[in-house]
């Protein structure tokens, strides 16, 4: 019996999900999936965190002072927002 490889198991769930996650943002935004694809990489955010910070901007109980403390603390948060903000302007 052939040995499973799990790393490569591993990798093809992972690029399957980014793919997903793009292309949902996509649908969102009206932005093209290559464009999210150079946004991601752009920003140099994981989609992790790229989620946390779309939940955050999306907290309507939060005030803007509160999001922004927040976003400093997500690794390339800002990164992100300022890349997907210069796209949708």
């Amino acid at each position: 019996m052939d040995s499973i490889n799990w790393n490569n198991i591993a990798q093809q769930a992972t690029s399957q999900t980014d793919n997903e996650f793009n292309q949902q943002l996509a649908n969102l935004t009206n932005l093209k999936v290559s464009e999210v694809d150079a946004l991601i990489k752009e920003s140099k955010i994981t989609n992790a965190n790229a989620v946390k910070t779309l939940k955050l901007i999306d907290d309507a109980t939060a005030s803007n002072n509160e999001k922004a403390k927040a976003l400093s603390n997500i690794e390339n948060g800002i990164g992100f927002v300022i890349s997907l903000v210069s796209k949708l302007v």
